[in-house]
């Protein structure tokens, strides 16, 4: 074997694993889960006290180095477990293609929204132009049927301070794109110019709330501290949730009134920018951002699912990735439990003290050892 990693609580939400095992990985591959005694390896890993979790995915976040929001992403991806990313949305259908270089050059697996702005989200000085007048309908269908499957789904921000008098116009007209290409979407949707419940109301089994524990403007939560029937029922016809956390689209206030009112997320996200990146206590890193939910009371195997075998379906790579089944990819994160008291908060100056932190100990992608922790 080329890896066996010994004596770990293996946990893979996707296959219901929750037990302490070893892993042996050959030829990129997860070659099986079991005991393996005096089995031999290239590399042996005693992973005693630490959990082995298939490498996690990051849903949503801005790696494209062309732009003014992207963070470097194989030294961010690799420290915190992940193997696996899908780009939000950094470009649209004029640039993609100058993308795809850095994409087929990096380590990393790399998915990607495609923005109904052409020029993509490059930069924080002003806003992408969503007017449905100037979407290039027939290049953007070009696109994702020259790159299915690496482009995933269509992205639109649906701020009032990038849609203006265009209301929810442009995300109607996205959804319309998406149904003639075949493809999911994906709303930013922080203080949006109609209600939360109208908003879900347009969408689609397979399309993707992002930002779901927000509080600028409507959020999800009603008058009374629940979640709006409306928000539930959308859930219940397949739309997903996704917290994409970055600095500003998280509030313990909302988060804590979903939570307990029943109302998980499908899936958890960085949203990472190089606004973001490293600004504790509102957000660090993904094991920052996991940490956070281990706080809130999420189970490790609730977080974990979150982080991989859901995105991975989302994304249709499930089996493939986000698993540890033998013969997918052999991506896998160590990941270890600190007893450390940590401040986590939100832009509105919600706080938590936290006890515990996630650390991130080694990362194999594709059977590579990509990351380890100098002490481990």
């Amino acid at each position: 074997m080329d890896i066996i990693i010994k004596n770990g609580r293996v946990i893979d939400p996707c296959n219901k694993i929750d037990k302490v095992a070893d892993i042996a990985v050959k030829d990129g591959k997860i070659a099986g889960i079991g005991s393996f005694g005096n089995m031999e390896g290239e590399k042996i890993l005693d992973a005693k006290g630490c959990i082995v979790t298939p490498g996690l995915i990051d849903y949503h976040v801005h790696i494209y180095p062309l732009t003014e929001i992207g963070i470097p992403a194989e030294a961010t991806c690799f420290s915190s477990g992940i193997t696996t990313v899908v780009d939000a949305g950094s470009c649209g259908c004029a640039n993609y293609e100058y993308y795809r270089g850095f994409i087929n050059s990096s380590k990393l697996r790399i998915k990607c929204y495609l923005n109904v702005c052409s020029a993509g989200l490059v930069t924080g000085s002003y806003h992408e132009n969503v007017n449905p007048a100037y979407f290039n309908r027939k290049k953007i269908k070009r696109l994702f049927e020259k790159y299915r499957g690496e482009l995933i789904s269509l992205k639109v921000r649906l701020s009032k301070d990038v849609v203006g008098d265009l209301g929810i116009e442009p995300l109607k007209e996205t959804i319309k794109l998406a149904e003639d290409i075949g493809v999911n979407v994906v709303v930013h949707s922080t203080d949006v110019p109609v209600t939360m419940t109208e908003l879900v109301n347009c969408l689609r089994k397979g399309d993707v709330v992002t930002h779901a524990y927000h509080n600028i403007g409507h959020s999800i939560i009603d008058e009374n501290g629940k979640v709006y029937d409306e928000i539930k029922a959308a859930r219940q016809r397949g739309v997903i949730f996704d917290v994409a956390n970055a600095r500003y689209h998280f509030a313990f206030k909302v988060a804590d009134a979903a939570i307990k009112d029943g109302f998980l997320p499908d899936v958890i996200s960085t949203d990472l920018t190089v606004k973001s990146l490293y600004k504790k206590p509102q957000i660090f890193n993904m094991m920052f951002l996991l940490s956070k939910y281990l706080n809130i009371g999420l189970s490790i195997n609730e977080i974990i699912e979150r982080c991989t075998s859901a995105p991975a379906r989302i994304i249709g790579m499930e089996g493939e990735i986000g698993c540890l089944s033998p013969g997918s990819c052999a991506d896998i994160a160590i990941l270890k439990i600190i007893e450390k008291e940590e401040l986590f908060e939100d832009w509105e100056g919600g706080r938590m003290i936290g006890k515990q932190l996630l650390r991130n100990m080694l990362t194999v992608r594709d059977g590579e050892i990509v990351y380890r922790d100098i002490e481990f």
